[in-house]
């Protein structure tokens, strides 16, 4: 059984719907707050996400690739 970690599924959120704000990664995905603000502030810096607007995040375009290479290998 392999268990998704909260910054995958802040990750996937992400490329699914594109930029979305702190409160609705939180809510929609069932996790606190705090734990969301981390992730992105911790992948902003990596450089996997890049800050749109004030608490307003999105995937890099790195990681935009990455997943999209993946979806087409998978397809």
């Amino acid at each position: 059984m392999n268990k998704e970690t909260q910054t995958e599924r802040v990750t996937k959120y992400l490329y699914i719907n594109g930029a979305t704000d702190n409160k609705t990664i939180a809510k929609d995905l069932d996790i606190i707050t705090h734990n969301v603000r981390r992730i992105v502030g911790t992948e902003t810096h990596k450089g996997n996400f890049k800050r749109v607007a004030k608490g307003v995040y999105v995937l890099s375009e790195t990681m935009l690739k990455q997943y999209k290479q993946l979806e087409r290998k998978v397809s």
